[in-house]
């Protein structure tokens, strides 16, 4: 049995524990390249999903939509914060993946997902 170390498993929660073959496939390019500065993936729609996911759930279980847009800005800032503190997003470096420009682009799909939801609901 293959024994994981805290560190790993640590690190593994940044990509919500998905497979490897799965976190392969998200990280194909859809758009631009992943060794560049800008690009979009599978991953950029997994986010946008997940707006409309987590912006539903909100919706549905707390009904008010005061606050709804800055409350899920900071949600998903606190996520895109504890994959830097993991060491697997790289704020620092503006090209190659996991860069400034991805989290930008993660959170910018994040809320626009969250943005479908408010306008729909």
């Amino acid at each position: 049995m293959n024994k994981k170390t805290l560190h790993e498993i640590i690190y593994n929660s940044g990509d919500v524990f998905l497979p490897e073959n799965i976190k392969k496939l998200l990280k194909t390019d859809l758009i631009g390249s992943s060794k560049k500065t800008f690009y979009v993936s599978w991953w950029s729609i997994i986010h946008l999903i997940n707006g409309i996911i987590i912006g539903y759930i909100y919706l549905f279980l707390k009904g008010d939509s005061r606050f709804y847009t800055v409350k899920l800005f900071i949600l998903h800032t606190m996520w895109e914060f504890w994959q830097i503190l993991i060491g697997m997003s790289k704020p620092y470096n503006l090209i190659g993946g996991n860069n400034l420009i991805d989290t930008i682009m993660d959170t910018t799909f994040f809320m626009v997902g969250a943005y479908i939801v408010r306008k729909v609901y």
